[in-house]
């Protein structure tokens, strides 16, 4: 194997913990989303985040059209919908949902869960600072453009499994 090339050398990124040492997470209608790897140290290749879910709640019914996303269950107990396939997901199960599959999931644990996220190509982390930007009570016509503008399509309610 040849020792020259014509690469870049890239350096190991240590994470601390989701909670300590990084930036303040991004508020969304409950959820805190810490981001632990952007595009800008990874050169694109992928976003990972933390979500802390609220007991009984999960995003709206989605599509993604530009990444593939790979979750992590680290705490508690989620219920995913991808198309017309439930998924149940406890500590430790890994759900890969590849783009253009609609999907959401709900934490149908009694406390707030976490799950690991990893988002390939990066870039998501814009949508997600661009929707936390958002202030009031959720005006379904903006948080509607934020998908847009970002490759995403949003197709409904978050899931009811209570």
């Amino acid at each position: 194997m040849s020792t020259t090339d014509s690469r870049p050398v890239r350096e190991a990124i240590r994470v601390e913990a989701a909670t300590t040492g990084r930036k303040p997470p991004w508020s969304i209608y409950g959820d805190r989303i810490y981001l632990l790897l952007s595009g800008k140290e990874t050169a694109g290749g992928f976003t990972v985040m933390e979500d802390h879910t609220l007991a009984g709640t999960g995003p709206p019914w989605h599509v993604h059209h530009r990444e593939d996303e790979l979750f992590q269950v680290l705490e508690g107990k989620y219920v995913f919908q991808v198309r017309d396939r439930r998924i149940e997901a406890k500590v430790g199960d890994l759900i890969m949902i590849p783009k253009d599959n609609p999907h959401s999931f709900q934490n149908v644990g009694p406390t707030t869960g976490r799950t690991l996220i990893t988002v390939q190509p990066s870039g998501i982390e814009f949508f997600f600072e661009e929707l936390a930007a958002l202030t009031g009570p959720p005006d379904m016509a903006k948080v509607a453009a934020v998908f847009i503008k970002h490759g995403l399509e949003l197709l409904g309610p978050p899931l009811d499994l209570r």
